[in-house]
């Protein structure tokens, strides 16, 4: 069996802080996606029937890095495989991955989302159509160029920073992250904001911070 990541824009359309549910689709069917397959309606049926608990959600598909589990799973949605996950909030990857989904979500921004699965039936007349997946995880991805945060970025004037990134970063200092994400954040915004130096009365020199925040999620 062939073992596939395939990749959503995430419709998501509810979030619950209080418990860290986020509720959205996994999978759309129907749809061409980026290995040119399609997934059929009938395709994750079978696997939420027999491995609805063994299925985890990881972060980035890294298996060392389990965020949260599926609270509820449901395959016979018409446009979809629509879920509900249940974020780890009493651990600091769970809870900054649920907070970075939300803010991600909330500034207009794409959150994807990544099923990692084999592909089990494909139907005979049509090899692009799979009819059934053997799903083993699903991911919150982190690492597209949209997001501000998962950027790696140099900054090397407060000239050079991307539009409103510091209005997002606020945003996101303003959440309830975990205590090292903060203190990352914190660094980052003092860097950014800090005032220009006056030399001796006579001249005023810009102030050229460079920042690193690759890991920051």
């Amino acid at each position: 069996m062939e073992f596939l990541t395939k990749s959503i824009k995430a419709e998501i359309s509810d979030f619950d802080d209080k418990q860290g549910y986020v509720d959205g689709y996994l999978n759309n069917y129907n749809v061409k996606d980026s290995h040119g397959d399609i997934s059929d309606p009938s395709s994750f049926i079978k696997t939420v029937s027999e491995r609805f608990s063994k299925i985890r959600v990881h972060k980035n598909h890294d298996p060392s890095i389990i965020i949260g589990v599926p609270k509820e799973l449901d395959p016979h949605d018409p446009n979809g495989l629509r879920g509900v996950t249940k974020f780890q909030m009493n651990t600091d990857a769970g809870r900054d991955a649920y907070y970075d989904v939300k803010l991600i979500h909330e500034n207009g921004q794409d959150a994807d989302i990544s099923i990692g699965a084999w592909v089990v039936k494909r139907d005979k007349r049509d090899k692009g159509r799979v009819l059934e997946y053997k799903m083993k995880e699903y991911s919150f991805l982190t690492t597209e160029g949209s997001n501000p945060l998962s950027r790696a970025l140099s900054v090397k004037s407060i000239n050079d920073l991307p539009e409103n990134i510091i209005d997002y970063l606020t945003k996101a200092y303003n959440l309830p992250y975990s205590d090292e994400r903060l203190q990352n954040l914190e660094t980052i915004l003092k860097s950014l904001t800090i005032e220009p130096e006056v030399d001796k009365g006579k001249t005023t020199r810009e102030v050229k911070p460079t920042i690193y925040y690759t890991n920051l999620i």
